[in-house]
């Protein structure tokens, strides 16, 4: 039970979760309109991408330099995005990810203390529930930009089929 549930904490909620976020994120700030079947199918390749990127033996800032290079060509090439907001949308993204993180780090470690925290970063179980906060905390703040700039009067980002 304990592998299952591993499983879905590290790549249900967090590459799913995250890749969809993402590939939201960078139609939201372009301004693009979302075609949701292009938006499926682009979070799914983002999500595969993600996952292999994950597991080769490289350093986390590398993975994380090679998402930003991947990500923004699949956006550039397949979803024929302007290069330059592309660009600053891809850094947007993973700027927050990373704002997100350090907010909830930072929580986690004022509610339960340093020194509990680095009981739970040994632990990959818990460690993946801070991911999983972090994804969340970024999902909710993607969804929330996307809706607001929706309700500006932004009507070339309506869902289309």
């Amino acid at each position: 039970m304990n592998n299952l549930q591993l499983f879905l904490m590290k790549n249900i909620l967090g590459f799913v979760l995250q890749s969809f976020a993402i590939v939201l994120g960078i139609y939201t700030f372009n301004r693009k309109r979302l075609i949701f079947k292009e938006y499926l199918l682009t979070s799914i390749f983002v999500t595969i991408l993600i996952y292999f990127m994950k597991i080769l033996p490289i350093a986390v800032g590398v993975q994380t330099i090679l998402n930003m290079i991947s990500i923004y060509l699949i956006c550039v090439l397949f979803l024929k995005m302007p290069a330059y907001k592309t660009i600053r949308s891809t850094s947007i993204c993973f700027v927050l990810i990373l704002f997100c993180e350090m907010i909830v780090t930072a929580i986690v470690v004022k509610i339960i203390g340093p020194e509990q925290f680095e009981i739970i970063v040994k632990d990959p179980m818990q460690k993946y529930y801070i991911g999983v906060l972090a994804n969340t905390l970024f999902a909710i703040i993607i969804t929330s930009f996307y809706y607001v700039l929706k309700r500006k009067g932004d009507n070339y980002r309506k869902i289309g089929s």
